[in-house]
């Protein structure tokens, strides 16, 4: 590689990170908003506090009602999520390791028969992990630890 496809591969890099970063700032936010609410906070109190019109708010509380919560004590409301803290350097691979070794990974279906139609994996399944790995957000020997020590027996 020349010195040039280094810096284009940083500026890349750069790039992925920051919207990894927008991301989970979304995520926040609407978590923020939606607590705001449920704490009896009044949408033209939040709207005067943001700088936003109150329909402003009114709109961004429509999607944040649906944002689910970061579960219990984990970092994220899923695996992905929890992945995408560890890129960003806000939780640290020891974190990282405990909770997607913690997690209760949702089943995936098994079809009846092979020409059942098996819709694809849903939230908190270890195919978030699988994406994390393929996108590059964790490497291949902390997937292989999470790995080997969630399911001993599958290595």
């Amino acid at each position: 590689m020349t010195v040039q496809d280094y810096k284009e591969a940083d500026e890349l890099l750069q790039a992925a990170l920051s919207r990894i970063n927008f991301d989970l700032a979304q995520l926040d936010y609407r978590r923020a908003l939606k607590h705001l609410e449920q704490r009896g906070h009044s949408q033209p109190q939040m709207a005067r506090v943001l700088g936003i019109s109150q329909p402003a708010v009114n709109s961004a509380l429509k999607t944040a009602r649906k944002v689910p919560e970061a579960m219990p004590g984990f970092s994220g409301a899923g695996p992905y999520e929890i992945c995408q803290r560890y890129a960003l350097g806000k939780i640290d691979r020891a974190q990282l390791i405990d909770e997607l070794t913690r997690w209760e990974y949702t089943p995936v279906a098994e079809p009846d028969w092979l020409e059942d139609v098996v819709p694809g994996p849903g939230p908190g399944s270890w195919f978030e992990v699988e994406r994390a790995l393929g996108e590059g957000l964790i490497d291949g020997s902390t997937y292989e630890e999470v790995l080997e020590r969630k399911f001993p027996s599958a290595t």
